[in-house]
């Protein structure tokens, strides 16, 4: 069975996930760095963050929120989310108003402070004198062989 939902929705259910368990928290260390996984995007704005979001934008996870996700027991079901929205593409987004998808995601058991806590440890290693971006591209490898 799946849900006929509009596209804004999903997003809008995607940035509700992101809020309710602490991931946002996340962003907001890159974006304080000086990082952003949308470097060159018209829609992000320095030190404020994204404008904009579309389908795109939400599907995708960067190396730093894919290790919390699964820490949290949620990268799985995340993805599947994700996997069937036609129209993703980097940047733009081509979904259709109106979307299909299995489920919506219920995260009601995860704790928001996990979120902080894992964006504290971030800043930490920033403050230490890390490279996030580095450490970001080096976690989105590690995924992407694990999968292959």
């Amino acid at each position: 069975m799946s849900i006929e939902m509009e596209k804004e929705h999903l997003i809008q259910h995607g940035l509700k996930v992101f809020e309710e368990i602490g991931a946002n928290e996340i962003c907001s260390v890159c974006i304080r760095s000086g990082n952003s996984c949308c470097h060159g995007c018209e829609f992000l704005k320095d030190k404020e963050g994204c404008q904009k979001r579309n389908t795109s934008c939400m599907a995708w996870l960067c190396g730093l929120q894919k290790l919390y996700f699964k820490e949290i027991g949620l990268l799985d079901d995340w993805e599947k989310l994700w996997a069937k929205i036609p129209g993703k593409l980097h940047r733009g987004d081509v979904t259709p108003d109106i979307v299909k998808v299995n489920t919506l995601l219920k995260v009601k058991h995860i704790n928001k402070n996990s979120g902080k806590l894992m964006a504290d440890k971030f800043k930490t290693f920033v403050e230490d004198g890390g490279n996030l971006e580095k450490l970001e591209r080096r976690l989105q490898h590690d995924f992407v062989m694990e999968k292959l």
